[in-house]
């Protein structure tokens, strides 16, 4: 009995050595009409895009096909989906071979025949073949079963039982690094009235930013609500038709939070909004004791400050263009100059 179980086990020993991974000629193609639509994974770590490829599996269980390995060369980047049945491979598009292995079931290289296209969608077929024919099994049993005999007396193998695989975790692609960045900016609204600011963010492929802009005039700042407000051309028929002497300023300052994130390689798109205050206040005097403020109505306005805009950033350079509004009645364009610096993962 002893000699049948240690037979038997040798015989489960051979056979698990038996295990060889092929890829199914023929069965590597393009898939119609497919493409990565998975927008977490749509490019490698060099932005270059990723190419998909649905692995399929036969004579290969759930838990070895979630044991598979995936290699390729050095500038190739992988990542995995286990799904039933198949293993969805993300690999750059430009990668030449993939290698395929398994801790029990050996290993197989698989060169691609022609050049992939980035997003698209290829498959293969994977068979775990036997490599051993059946005159080749029933000679090793014979001469496993031979040595057996020839022992002198039977010996008792203790096997110790094989420690349960660990689940192969599934690649992970590493964290961007963040993007800290800051931006002098200068702005002309549509009264040709400048002003100036900075514009401090950090970023990933999505991040925060915060822009601050002014005409350095603090002036009235709370007393617009107080003001008579007057038309641009009512004040110029008081000075008119009493020869007042005139003082016009103009009040500039805004405060946008928002987010920024990236559309394409270098180039990132801002949303914002806070508050802006864009005004004309003049004043009227006479040689007595008049000092009367108006806050010009048909060319002011104060309330939500909205910000759309672009940014690229060109390693340690920042350079973005924003259109800027008050309450979609006074528009800027501003302009911003800057530098960033890339932090750790």
């Amino acid at each position: 009995m002893k000699k049948l179980t240690t037979l038997l086990f040798l015989i489960l020993l051979s056979l698990s050595a038996m295990a060889q991974l092929e890829v199914k000629s023929g069965s590597f193609k393009e898939v119609a009409g497919f493409v990565n639509i998975n927008m977490d994974i749509q490019t490698d770590d060099n932005d270059v895009p990723f190419a998909v490829l649905k692995v399929k599996t036969e004579n290969i269980n759930d838990k070895q096909r979630r044991e598979l390995l995936f290699q390729g060369d050095a500038a190739t980047f992988i990542e995995c989906e286990y799904k039933v049945g198949e293993v969805w491979v993300y690999l750059t598009y430009k990668a030449t071979y993939l290698k395929i292995s398994h801790p029990d079931l050996s290993s197989t290289e698989f060169w691609f025949p022609f050049d992939m296209q980035p997003k698209k969608g290829y498959e293969l077929t994977l068979v775990n073949n036997a490599k051993l024919s059946e005159e080749e099994l029933l000679e090793r049993m014979r001469r496993l079963e031979e040595a057996l005999q020839n022992q002198p007396e039977p010996q008792v193998i203790y096997v110790e039982k094989p420690a349960e695989p660990q689940e192969a975790p599934q690649s992970s692609k590493p964290q961007e690094p963040r993007y800290s960045f800051i931006t002098a900016n200068a702005s002309l609204n549509s009264y040709t009235q400048p002003a100036y600011g900075i514009t401090l963010g950090s970023t990933r492929k999505a991040g925060v930013f915060i822009s601050l802009m002014t005409n350095f005039n603090f002036n009235h700042i709370g007393e617009m609500d107080y003001m008579a407000s007057y038309s641009s051309d009512e004040i110029q028929t008081l000075i008119d038709n009493n020869g007042y002497n005139c003082k016009s300023e103009y009040i500039s300052y805004s405060a946008i939070l928002g987010i920024i994130f990236r559309i394409y390689g270098p180039i990132n798109m801002k949303i914002g909004g806070g508050y802006s205050n864009n005004s004309m206040i003049v004043t009227l005097t006479d040689n007595g004791s008049l000092n009367q403020k108006y806050w010009v109505r048909n060319v002011s306005s104060y309330g939500f400050g909205g910000l759309v805009g672009l940014q690229a950033h060109f390693g340690k350079f920042v350079l973005s263009l924003d259109g800027a509004t008050t309450n979609f009645k006074v528009y800027e364009v501003r302009l911003g100059i800057g530098c960033g610096t890339q932090g750790k993962h």
